[in-house]
């Protein structure tokens, strides 16, 4: 594992209403079952930025299943389509900011959802979550037992910064 070249910056968790920001993506809602993000050792996560989503919802999963929780089994297009649109605001305002988690509640027609954010130069799929699960309000979201639909953006910004946001959801 490479060593952060700097400091990890990761923003607090958006426990509720958090102002600012805009709803950047409104998909139908629509989901599909997968038995599990997989890793490919043979493509480099930082010029494939799907495989670098994978890797963290692979981790992501075994964290819950070590921590005696289920896997996260439902990709969710409308939770992804938030998380995508954010990730490519944050690149390209620079601003690390969580957004109003009304507009994905709504949007997604979800009753829970959660939010985590993070930015850092040299930043993998595995510090990114070891930097989420560190973090109590981050970990909170992540080991939600109400944690049923996913979606993952990753962007690299101008500084050549990886970005990340991870939105959970949960429609019941």
């Amino acid at each position: 594992m490479r060593q952060l070249a700097r400091a990890i910056a990761v923003a607090a968790l958006s426990a509720g209403l958090t102002a600012g920001g805009t709803a950047l993506v409104t998909a139908p809602a629509e989901a599909k079952t997968w038995v599990g993000p997989t890793a490919d050792p043979q493509v480099d996560p930082l010029e494939d930025l799907d495989e670098f989503e994978n890797r963290i919802l692979a981790r992501i999963n075994k964290a819950r299943v070590g921590a005696g929780l289920k896997r996260v089994r439902q990709f969710h297009s409308c939770v992804d389509g938030y998380s995508e649109g954010w990730a490519r605001q944050i690149k390209k305002t620079g601003v690390l900011a969580h957004r109003d988690q009304v507009k994905v509640l709504n949007g997604c027609d979800l009753q829970w959802t959660g939010e985590t954010l993070v930015r850092g130069a040299g930043l993998t799929p595995g510090t990114a979550v070891a930097a989420w699960l560190d973090s109590a309000s981050h970990h909170a979201v992540i080991m939600k037992k109400r944690a049923r639909w996913a979606g993952i953006g990753v962007r690299i910004d101008g500084e050549g910064r990886v970005i990340g946001v991870l939105n959970f959801g949960d429609p019941t």
